[in-house]
């Protein structure tokens, strides 16, 4: 657009001008000026065309420096000498601090420019310089925000690096420090690597330990906002009442909450058991800002999926039958997703025994008290005949079995015959001048062997039971 010389097209394609009336799109407003706000765009227009009088900018572009880059580039460079000759300094006076210092600046510098690696690595040279607890202190917390840093943005997940700094920081930094908050810190970045391994109940225990005290301490890597949300949001999805009540409503997390009020609104739902609400909050308010947090995002569809099945068991728990439309219209859900939901619920036992699905009325039903005993004495009842039959069996084929060998008669198994064709087993009798027959008996093979299958025994029912 701008090459072919429409240059009001082009900035309102852009957002550079508001776009104007189809109409009022002549010669006579390519030919004019725009009414300039604040620095213009450009000073002159490469086709010598401007835009009309009457447009107001609606924002604000800086221009395009060809320089920037390569100026950069030699201005990070020098940044980098200077930083490795003070290193060098300080090495060459052997002055411990001053060396702590010069690698905590070079990890400084490469963490600013994305160089993680490189930034880990220098301040794992700088914890061999520490000399008291508070040194300690800061080198442990900037190793393991860098380990969750590195993690976050690597291709592939090192989350395992971050749990083996927390574990090291903790072991490392003992007796008195002067970071009173400092093992809580450690504690939510550990929330986040158990978050990240799919480990949301220890996740949701970490954070709703974290003190009210820890605000935005280490906003670098988790601020007071996300540690509220994440605690609440995988308390919901995995603990039971008592302990969501216990940890995270009525307990020390409660103050957190404050600065999540969607969240907490949708808590409060949920402990008067509004089920609809909390569900319809969560997906219309809270969903939206959890679709772009950085460490929840990929669980959001696992961990949705998780509160809406805990709502529909504790929804369905008081009751003996429920219609499937009217939890499809609670939950905000089709009739043939919610059908698939209980099923999974069925399936995995959460709703209890004997819970059934009628597909005529499209209701969920739990059978009585009595008919599961009673067709759980049905099943015992068959299973000790099945027994008996395989006992009866079994003891029928020994004592054949030492019959034949007291007689001499032995029966062979079956061979392997040219072109893949089987013979039946063969009956030998001591002593006698007739020629041997193939025979082919598969309750004598079954006897030989010893095994019998299922298939073997028949059903048997109970007369009384109809």
């Amino acid at each position: 657009m701008k090459s072919t010389g429409n240059y009001r097209r082009y900035l309102e394609e852009y957002g550079a001008v508001e776009a104007s009336h189809p109409d009022n799109n002549g010669a006579n407003a390519e030919h004019s000026s725009p009414e300039l706000t604040g620095t213009p765009i450009r000073s002159t227009c490469t086709n010598n065309a401007t835009v009309g009088g009457n447009d107001k900018i609606i924002q604000y572009y800086i221009e395009y420096d060809p320089n920037f880059a390569p100026t950069s580039k030699i201005d990070a460079q020098n940044q980098l000498d200077i930083l490795e000759g003070r290193l060098s300094t300080a090495q060459s006076h052997i002055m411990k601090e001053s060396i702590r210092t010069a690698l905590l600046a070079l990890a400084e510098f490469h963490k600013k420019r994305g160089e993680l690696r490189e930034a880990l690595r220098r301040v794992y040279r700088s914890r061999e310089y520490c000399a008291n607890g508070r040194q300690h202190t800061q080198v442990c917390l900037l190793l393991t925000e860098l380990s969750v840093d590195l993690s976050e943005f690597s291709s592939i997940g090192e989350w395992s690096s971050v749990r083996d700094s927390i574990s090291r920081a903790e072991h490392t930094v003992m007796g008195d420090i002067d970071d009173s908050l400092f093992h809580h810190k450690l504690r939510a970045l550990q929330g986040l690597a158990y978050l990240a391994e799919g480990r949301y109940f220890d996740a949701a225990k970490a954070f709703t330990s974290v003190s009210p005290d820890l605000t935005n301490e280490i906003n670098s890597v988790v601020s007071a906002e996300d540690i509220a949300m994440y605690g609440s949001l995988l308390g919901l999805a995995t603990m039971d009442r008592t302990m969501l009540h216990s940890m995270v409503i009525d307990g020390a997390f409660k103050g957190r909450l404050e600065l999540i009020p969607d969240m907490r609104e949708a808590l409060r739902h949920y402990s008067r058991a509004e089920y609809g609400q909390c569900i319809s909050i969560l997906q219309h308010t809270v969903q939206r800002d959890l679709l772009i947090d950085i460490h929840l995002q990929p669980h959001v569809p696992i961990l949705f999926d998780m509160i809406r099945e805990k709502c529909i068991e504790q929804y369905f728990q008081p009751y003996s039958s429920a219609s499937l439309v009217k939890m499809g219209n609670v939950f905000g859900c089709t009739l043939d997703e919610m059908e698939t939901i209980v099923v999974k619920l069925i399936g995995n036992g959460s709703l209890g025994k004997g819970v059934r699905i009628n597909s005529a009325d499209y209701t969920v039903r739990i059978e009585s008290d009595d008919n599961v005993d009673r067709k759980t004495r049905r099943q015992t009842r068959v299973a000790a005949a099945k027994m008996g039959i395989h006992f009866t069996r079994n003891a029928e084929g020994m004592i054949m079995r030492a019959a034949c060998i007291e007689n001499g008669v032995t029966i062979q198994g079956e061979k392997q015959r040219r072109g893949g064709r089987t013979h039946g087993a063969r009956l030998q009798m001591p002593d006698n001048d007739e020629p041997e027959m193939d025979i082919y008996d598969p309750e004598m093979v079954a006897i030989e062997d010893g095994t019998f299958s299922d298939d073997d025994v028949m059903e048997v029912e109970n007369p009384n039971e109809f």
